[in-house]
């Protein structure tokens, strides 16, 4: 009797992981394509936390009321997006959007994302330019330009804005300290964080 119950109980786990997949379970999704001449869209719910990889080129990330990503390009030379590959990891409510083969020269890449999403992205060189995003930011570049709509001072908690080498702009948060390297470090009464850093370049605040 032990047996089949036993056997039942495998039975029913089997058919609900097949019933479901891995999201059920837990377990990462992961999906790999090029860019299509249309554009790319895939769905992002609202409060998501979303973690862009981005390696050189010119970026533009823009907060929007639809609940889903959708990458655009635009440029003299956009006819060589088709070159352009995009990676999707899906894990709970994270998902990890990889973008690589960027054409550099008179290309922009316009990523549209839920305006309430806790956005993190990391790039390597160029301009990322960062608007409409009301959620928390975590943001850094290694080389290039940075620009980012904080809205509000009086909605985050804690803010850590700094330039290794280069210029950090706009009085939001306080005059920024520093010489050579420049710096801003504040609490508030907020709920969302802000941490910003340019290692070599130009880190610019707008409200």
């Amino acid at each position: 009797m032990k047996t089949t119950i036993r056997l039942v109980v495998v039975l029913c786990l089997f058919t609900c992981a097949v019933s479901f997949g891995p999201a059920a379970l837990g377990q990462t999704a992961t999906e790999s394509t090029y860019f299509e001449p249309q554009g790319y869209e895939t769905r992002l719910e609202a409060g998501g936390n979303l973690r862009l990889h981005l390696r050189d080129g010119d970026f533009r990330v823009i907060g929007t009321d639809a609940e889903k990503i959708s990458i655009h390009v635009s440029g003299r030379d956009s006819y060589q997006a088709k070159n352009m590959k995009i990676q999707l990891k899906r894990s709970d409510r994270m998902v990890d959007l990889t973008l690589s083969h960027v054409p550099k020269n008179d290309f922009q890449v316009t990523i549209e994302i839920p305006k309430f999403t806790h956005l993190y992205a990391r790039m390597r060189g160029g301009d990322l330019s960062v608007q409409g995003v009301t959620g928390d930011k975590d943001l850094e570049l290694t080389a290039g330009d940075l620009s980012v709509q904080v809205g509000d001072p009086k909605d985050y908690s804690h803010v850590d804005l700094s330039v290794s080498i280069g210029d950090l702009s706009g009085d939001q948060f306080g005059e920024p300290e520093g010489w050579l390297g420049k710096s801003i470090h504040k609490l508030g009464a907020g709920k969302h964080r802000l941490h910003a850093h340019v290692m070599a370049g130009d880190l610019v605040l707008k409200s």
